[in-house]
């Protein structure tokens, strides 16, 4: 094989597996970001009415941040969100 071809195909699968594993993504702050934006409208936080019949508004059901190729899996008890590598939060 030509050199040139070789070097293409070595730096395209390195760059691959590099946004694959996306090593920038920290997952405390994807996990605060994605409980900023949408965790008033999935049910991870809500009313919930205590013995003595106050309100309060309290954390039902928190984030859990998983690894997946291109970027992370958070889920909560009601559904989960795909953050890609780039930041953008997919329902």
């Amino acid at each position: 094989m030509n050199i040139k071809i070789v070097f293409i195909i070595i730096v395209s699968l390195t760059a691959l597996i590099i946004l694959a594993w996306a090593p920038w993504i920290d997952d405390q702050e994807i996990h605060d970001r994605v409980f900023r934006e949408k965790a008033h409208k999935d049910g991870t936080m809500g009313w919930v009415i205590q013995p003595d019949g106050t309100r309060e508004y309290a954390l039902i059901c928190d984030y859990k941040v998983n690894w997946i190729p291109f970027g992370r899996w958070v889920a909560s008890c009601e559904g989960g969100y795909f953050v890609t590598f780039w930041g953008q939060i997919i329902p």
